[in-house]
This record gives structure tokens, C-alpha cells and sequence, in this order.
């Protein structure tokens, strides 16, 4: 195994163990025993993603989102899943950060 590969391992075993993912994985499992709320979160999440992802005007969109789905954003299950996903989400854009901003690697148009 050559060094880049065995720091790779030492990095996800870290994250791991880390707290954002502990809470995550705790929230997944949480949920889980909620199909039906699991269900109408993970619909939420597609839609969001979509929204942002869309180019539209993103502020009125968002809000009629989350006016269409409060009922289930106020659930305490369905908010510590999605609030749990979206920081361990931030940890891996920041690992990713970090490893693209010192290379030396055209993104292109991609960014």
C-alpha cells in the first residue's frame, strides 16, 4: 500500500469516529424506524437538492418548500436526521476543500 493510500485510511477511519458522523449515523438509524417520516424527509432532501441545483430564483422557491413540507421539518426525528446529514456534509466539502485547494488541478468550468 503506497502512502497516499494508507493516509487516505487514517482519514477515513477518523472520520469515522468523528462527531458529525457518529450523530449521523445515530440520526439514519433513528429515523429508519419511521418509514413514512423517512420517506417524506428523503422527498424533501430531493426537492431542496433540485432547488438549489435549479438556477431559479431560489428565495421565493425555498420558501414555498419549506411551507409545504413544515409539517414534517418541525418533527424533532426528521429534523436531527436532516440536521445531522447536513453537518456531516459540511465535514466532507471541507475535506474536499482542503485537498483541492493547494493541488494543482484545473477544474474547468466545473466549479
Amino acid at each position: 500500500m503506497n502512502r497516499v493510500e494508507e493516509v487516505t485510511n487514517e482519514l477515513k477511519d477518523e472520520i469515522l469516529k468523528s462527531q458529525e458522523y457518529v450523530r449521523y449515523q445515530d440520526a439514519r438509524q433513528e429515523i429508519a424506524r419511521y418509514p413514512m417520516l423517512k420517506k417524506k424527509a428523503d422527498e424533501f432532501r430531493k426537492r431542496n437538492f433540485d432547488l438549489q441545483n435549479s438556477g431559479t430564483d431560489i428565495y421565493s422557491e425555498a420558501d414555498s418548500l419549506r411551507q409545504e413540507y413544515m409539517f414534517i421539518t418541525q418533527n424533532a426525528v426528521v429534523w436531527e436526521y436532516l440536521d445531522a446529514e447536513s453537518a456531516f456534509c459540511r465535514v466532507l466539502q471541507r475535506v474536499n476543500w482542503m485537498l483541492l485547494q493547494d493541488l494543482d488541478f484545473d477544474l474547468g468550468d466545473r466549479q
